[in-house]
């Protein structure tokens, strides 16, 4: 099935979400830094169960992927037994992958690449989950590279990893003015990629720092972010709101225990009080 640019592949029982979800590929907005998607066709397809996502991938991916771009043939495949809206934040994602790389035209770090698609889909979930990391919190530090192996590891190792790489490339739109109104936000710094041979290079033209140099601040952005402070806010609020909740069910229990006595004394009279029996 065609869309304007997009061709939509899926088997029959899910004909409609995939029109469905091409419509929104052809109608995708701008991209954080890039722009709007570069006028190329696009070919989706959508694998009904995990075997066939395996197969369409050549299992080069983790059990838990859901999504995978290939940037060089336009194509993104998406396991479609999720929600659609998840289905969408999907698609979103996996664009943004081919929106960056037809931009800068070659392979960047692995933590650029998916901290730069959760940034473009608003995966602000990430974040949140970062706030309640315990290993996070007491400081266990990643650098960049380890970061990237992280990315690919069994499920709750790479959530944390892609929360951190939102970050990562979160630092850099702020960097360059944010990406509202007045601000470029990563409009330079991928402007450079595209110019420069190195993600160093790009690095230095744009902000004037080396990629060591940016490795340590966005470690100590994390520590401030995501340190005890943060972690112990987030617990707080999670404590104080189940607090609440157990307060209201005692009270509930109280009433409740209440009118059941009250039903219990009713048409009883208590006698009164005998003399003393010998």
């Amino acid at each position: 099935m065609s869309v304007g640019r997009v061709t939509a592949v899926a088997w029959p029982p899910q004909q409609g979400l995939a029109v469905a979800l091409a419509e929104a590929a052809d109608r995708s907005p701008p991209f954080p830094g890039v722009g709007p998607l570069a006028d190329r066709p696009i070919r989706l397809i959508l694998a009904p169960t995990r075997a066939k996502f395996d197969s369409l991938t050549r299992g080069r991916l983790p059990s838990w992927s859901e999504g995978a771009a290939f940037p060089d043939a336009g194509t993104v495949v998406l396991l479609s037994t999720g929600p659609p809206d998840r289905l969408t934040a999907a698609l979103r994602h996996e664009l943004a992958h081919l929106a960056l790389r037809w931009r800068v035209r070659r392979l960047l770090p692995l933590w650029f690449e998916e901290g730069y698609a959760a940034v473009a889909s608003d995966e602000w979930d990430r974040l949140d989950a970062l706030r309640l990391n315990w290993q996070v919190a007491r400081g266990v530090r990643m650098d960049l590279d380890a970061l990237d192996r992280a990315l690919r590891a069994d499920r709750p190792d790479a959530e944390t990893a892609y929360g951190l790489a939102t970050t990562a490339v979160l630092l850099l739109e702020r960097w360059g003015g944010g990406g509202g109104r007045g601000g470029r936000g990563l409009g330079p710094l991928i402007d450079n990629l595209a110019r420069e041979p190195t993600f160093d290079a790009a690095l230095r033209a744009t902000y004037h720092v080396t990629e060591g140099d940016f490795e340590s601040r966005w470690q100590r952005d994390v520590a401030q972010r995501y340190g005890w402070i943060s972690w112990a806010g987030a617990a707080g609020v999670f404590w104080a709101a189940l607090g609440l909740v157990l307060a209201w069910l005692v009270r509930v229990r109280r009433r409740r225990d209440r009118v059941r006595k009250a039903l219990l004394d009713e048409g009883w009279t208590v006698p009164e009080e005998d003399g003393p029996t010998a």
